[in-house]
């Protein structure tokens, strides 16, 4: 069985074994970009090390869908000021500002962080509406089969989808604390902008149906603080039952991302309708228990990653990195694409990576 084939298997239902898929863009990028990749990498390109490590690739092939405007009369600017990164939206509705600090090293940057956010009344929210209901989809067909060709039987194509647009609010637009405030004061406001939301998610399904692709990712960071269980019970379950609901009409198969503290919200899983829950960092990185996530998710529900990134640090060991592999490939196999959670770092060990390849292999072999 390739690793393709085991991916699928696995949201079927028909898997016997484990898919060893952990997200390495972030260790491999960093060091090909610093020139540090160990020798044994160093002369290989990205889907290189994958196959070197004999790991599956998650989202090498999400490709298909083309995202355009229409009316494309929104005006944006960008400018940069010493520190400091300014980007304003313009619609019919009017302007609005984003400002970024930016960190610089070797007069290049390298990071940067939201220190004003653009909206906090329901006027500028408004702008938002209209870069919302702006955002149009088209499917590719072509680009979707150029990325699958490209990975191969590394993995079957996972193609990601529009967030839930509550953790959108939070992540652009208006940092935590004033999202909701601005829920609480002028709830009809963002109820009219979530809505705006959800007909944005269907005319992005509209095109992702038009492609192959069996499996699909709603990118939507869900944690108890972005969206504690009042939240979730009446904007973000609604949202995942109708979507999986179309989806699984089609023969499609979706999970969604849940990289944070997430206890108080694991008991909503079973009714949700997704096929699968991403992240989900175990203590000591989150606030979950390995049986707590297993009661949630029972026998249905895929399991992808599970390995707390923290434990590809140097300053816990090889063994007690692979102990916990080992309990989370006994506990959750075979509903389990095994990952780190949520990624590893540029400054993770890969052998911790290498290392865990072999566990794999010897507890139920490798897929090819």
């Amino acid at each position: 069985m390739t690793r393709k084939e085991l991916n699928l298997a696995i949201f079927e239902g028909t898997a016997d074994k484990v898919l060893w898929q952990p997200r390495l863009e972030t260790w491999i990028f960093h060091h090909m970009a610093k020139g540090t990749l160990p020798e044994r990498y160093r002369d290989l390109d990205y889907l290189g090390i994958y196959d070197a490590l004999r790991c599956s690739v998650r989202y090498a092939a999400s490709a298909g869908i083309e995202v355009y405007e229409d009316p494309a009369d929104i005006v944006k600017t960008e400018e940069l000021h010493g520190n400091y990164y300014i980007e304003t939206f313009t619609t019919p509705s009017g302007t609005i500002r984003r400002v970024d600090q930016v960190v610089w090293e070797n007069g290049e940057i390298v990071n940067r962080r939201t220190c004003q956010y653009p909206v906090k009344t329901p006027e500028q929210l408004r702008v938002v509406i209209d870069i919302t209901e702006r955002q149009q989809y088209r499917a590719n067909l072509q680009a979707f089969q150029e990325a699958a060709e490209r990975v191969g039987h590394r993995a079957e194509p996972t193609i990601f989808l529009s967030s839930d647009g509550f953790t959108e609010l939070i992540k652009h637009w208006c940092g935590l604390v004033d999202a909701h405030y601005l829920l609480h004061d002028h709830r009809a406001a963002v109820e009219e902008y979530l809505e705006a939301c959800a007909r944005r998610d269907d005319r992005m399904i509209d095109a992702a149906l038009q492609l192959p692709c069996r499996i699909f990712n709603l990118g939507d960071h869900t944690t108890n603080e972005f969206t504690p269980p009042p939240i979730l019970k009446k904007y973000c379950l609604p949202r995942w039952q109708r979507i999986s609901e179309r989806l699984h009409a089609h023969g499609r198969f979706v999970h969604t991302h849940w990289d944070g503290n997430s206890r108080l919200l694991l008991p909503y899983l079973q009714e949700s309708g997704l096929d699968g829950v991403e992240a989900l960092p175990p203590a000591p990185m989150g606030d979950m228990t390995l049986e707590e996530i297993k009661t949630a998710v029972g026998d249905k529900i895929v399991c992808l990653d599970l390995l707390p990134a923290i434990h590809f640090l140097p300053h816990y060991s090889m063994q007690e990195c692979l102990d916990f592999a080992k309990r989370v490939i006994d506990m959750f196999a075979p509903r389990l694409i095994l990952g780190i959670s949520d990624e590893i770092s540029q400054v993770g060990q890969i052998e911790k990576v290498e290392a865990i390849t072999e566990l794999v292999d010897q507890v139920c072999g490798l897929a090819e």
